[in-house]
């Protein structure tokens, strides 16, 4: 109940808590049938169910409800328990006891005492604790739950980052260390970060790293590469803060967030900056997840230029022309990628080899 209250105040996420695999804060879904969703992919957080799954996770190491939803949950628990039906009414409920409300199942809760939840409502509002609202009650669940649980490690510490991709959370800092998790949607997971240290160094899709993050609430380790930011990240400690983890940052400095001169990856990438050459559009795209940008041209003909500049004195020098291309079909054409972590980019372009130049700001 405690790890549910922390939450107090959060904002409400549709499907938020439902990365397969992997319970915890996470980035929300649009509800089609609810206008009020429409932000939610913009907030990382939980949604009814995700609230009280993440809850129990913490209070048991087990994840007894997984990804499924407020009604599977009620239909089949998965889990041993008692039952509780709305009959019996309020009297026999205890502190920690799953309540489901709404003809149709529609809501679950986390129950507090003195008639009292924590819950997430609905997009728009907030989590919160309220009144139980008795007149919409079907029934409740309480867990049964066997082991010895240990005190969380270093409750409360730490730095909340975000997922991205399908990450695997390992055993210690090296890919030949056990999978303890997997997050097999994609779905991007707010986790918290105690350290960080220099561990294998691992290539995904161009990017390169070797510094791994310790994450306490899985007692497991993932590469950089799966954090959303640059190759090391910032307000993170390094693991030789914590002896019972170990580990430095020494060595970590060539890092790169991407690959120089790699193919660009369009998921999350967004234009920085952009200008206009004889009605074509020259445009600075970038990603925030991995400090990657790239040039691209629109609405051009064949024999149209684009390249990208990149300076590390906020554009009083720079190098030139990187990933020149042209456009070979069609009226469009885009550069390599290269890394912008801690330097600035600018994209240019032409209307045709000889023609006018055009640059956007530097970002």
């Amino acid at each position: 109940m405690r790890v549910a209250c922390r939450y107090v105040g959060l904002s409400y996420a549709w499907g938020g808590g439902h990365a397969e695999g992997l319970p915890g804060p996470s980035q929300g879904m649009i509800d089609a049938t609810d206008p009020r969703s429409y932000g939610d992919p913009g907030i990382w957080s939980f949604d009814c169910i995700g609230l009280v799954r993440w809850a129990w996770y913490k209070a048991t190491r087990q994840d007894i409800i997984s990804e499924r939803t407020t009604q599977s949950t009620w239909q089949n628990p998965g889990y041993p328990h008692t039952r509780f039906t709305k009959e019996q009414g309020e009297a026999p409920l205890l502190p920690g006891d799953i309540l489901y409300f709404g003809t149709n199942i529609t809501h679950v809760a986390l129950y507090l005492g003195g008639g009292k939840v924590v819950e997430a409502p609905n997009s728009g509002d907030v989590i919160r604790v309220t009144d139980a609202k008795w007149d919409r009650y079907q029934g409740a669940f309480r867990p049964h739950t066997n082991g010895v649980f240990p005190v969380w490690e270093y409750d409360g510490l730490g730095k909340h980052v975000k997922t991205w991709g399908q990450p695997n959370l390992r055993g210690d800092s090296h890919t030949g260390s056990e999978v303890r998790w997997q997050i097999r949607n994609g779905i991007s997971v707010a986790v918290r970060a105690l350290c960080q240290r220099v561990g294998e160094r691992v290539t995904v899709d161009g990017m390169v790293n070797n510094v791994w993050t310790y994450l306490p609430d899985y007692r497991s380790w993932v590469s950089n590469l799966f954090l959303q930011g640059p190759a090391i990240m910032p307000g993170v400690p390094s693991c030789g803060e914590y002896s019972s983890v170990g580990g430095s940052l020494n060595g970590a400095e060539s890092n790169t967030s991407c690959g120089d001169g790699t193919e660009p990856n369009s998921q999350g990438g967004w234009t920085a900056k952009s200008a206009t050459v004889w009605g074509r559009t020259v445009e600075l795209r970038y990603n925030s997840t991995t400090a990657c940008a790239w040039g691209r041209i629109v609405g051009g003909t064949i024999g149209d230029e684009i390249w990208v500049d990149r300076s590390s004195d906020g554009g009083d020098t720079w190098e030139p022309m990187l990933g020149y291309t042209a456009v070979t079909s069609g009226g469009d054409a885009y550069t390599t990628q290269w890394n912008d972590d801690g330097l600035v980019m600018r994209a240019c372009g032409t209307n045709g080899k000889g023609g006018t130049i055009a640059c956007t700001g530097w970002f």
